[in-house]
């Protein structure tokens, strides 16, 4: 009988990830006939091609350029609704793991993982199943936090980390700060009061392990949480 056959996208920001899931793809039988058509390595480059070609499968990494993974998983859903949607990713949090599937993932795998499991979440994923990877799982684990009498340690050296782990708020006001702008206009601003604004300056100084705007700003400058 005549294999179904799978066109496949691989997106991931290393060239050296995408060569080695391809040999995997090549040495394993998933009684599909996959066909990786393209690979990409910007979320940029992901969405240009999902507006313009078909595919069935998509295996992608969370951390891309220009366009990051969470921020695509839905969009493209919205362009492709058909298309299966699998995370291989190194980050296990439990916040990226919710915010992948609520966007529409259909399966979420670490890329600790061996061969036989990127074989059996591809095969659940094209039948409609959704599919969990070993080590992941939706209740807190400590993949870029650690806490210590609870208090957050953030880690900065991570800019997707660093984005996700702000609140959508908080990266407003930080854009609203590199634009020289004092409590009172941001408040006006964003429709909230001149005290809400200080609680949040202070979580966002606190969580960058900043003391001044200027060191504010070089931290957001340097990690692309600046709106252009």
């Amino acid at each position: 009988m005549e294999r179904k056959k799978v066109d496949l996208i691989l997106a991931d920001e290393q060239q050296l990830t995408i060569d080695g899931v391809c040999n995997l793809l090549g040495e394993s039988d998933f009684g599909y006939d996959l066909n990786v058509c393209k690979t990409v390595n910007s979320g940029e480059e992901l969405l240009t091609l999902a507006k313009t070609n078909i595919f069935d499968l998509l295996v992608m990494e969370l951390k891309l350029p220009v366009i990051d993974g969470i921020d695509l998983i839905y969009e493209l859903k919205e362009v492709q609704p058909l298309m299966r949607i699998l995370i291989l990713t190194s980050y296990d949090s439990n916040k990226f793991v919710k915010e992948a599937f609520k966007n529409g993932a259909d399966g979420y795998m670490l890329k600790r993982s061996g061969k036989d499991e990127l074989v059996r979440a591809i095969k659940d994923v094209l039948k409609g199943v959704a599919y969990m990877g070993e080590g992941v799982n939706i209740s807190p684990t400590k993949n870029g936090i650690k806490k210590a009498n609870e208090e957050e340690y953030w880690v900065t050296e991570d800019n997707f980390l660093l984005k996700h782990y702000l609140t959508k708020r908080e990266r407003e006001i930080i854009n609203e700060i590199a634009c020289d702008k004092n409590n009172r206009e941001i408040a006006r601003d964003l429709f909230i009061s001149d005290q809400t604004v200080s609680v949040h300056r202070k979580n966002i100084m606190r969580k960058l392990k900043v003391e001044t705007n200027d060191g504010l700003i070089k931290i957001a400058q340097e990690n692309g949480l600046l709106k252009q």
